[in-house]
């Protein structure tokens, strides 16, 4: 596979990991009192912010290079926490990246696609 459509479907399943963490999220009426008392709710976010840093390093470098407005480091930086850490991450920095950063990077990451085709 040629590293351009390699890009292109990293780019989409983050698209589409951005929008399972939105649905749960919906499904669960983006209460952040269940969000705290429901571990399967917090676990299914975070695989998803797992599998996102982890395509993340897929990509290349110059497609990072050419998107500086997305934190790619700190993305992939969020994703090892999650997959190593676990317990360390507070319920706030997680609410916050699942409610907030989440759908900003949807937007950006759909931006990216659309200038694609």
């Amino acid at each position: 596979m040629n590293s351009e459509r390699a890009n292109l479907i990293s780019l989409k399943k983050m698209v589409k990991y951005c929008d399972t963490v939105i649905s749960i999220c919906r499904k669960h009426h983006f209460d952040r009192d269940l969000f705290e008392k429901d571990e399967e709710f917090q676990y299914a976010c975070g695989m998803c912010i797992i599998q996102i840093g982890e395509l993340v390093g897929r990509l290349d470098e110059a497609v990072k290079a050419k998107n500086p407005d997305i934190p790619w480091n700190s993305i992939k930086g969020m994703r090892n926490i999650f997959a190593h850490e676990y317990d360390i991450v507070d319920s706030d920095t997680l609410w916050n990246t699942v409610t907030e950063d989440i759908p900003t990077l949807k937007e950006s990451l759909s931006r990216i696609l659309q200038a694609e085709k």
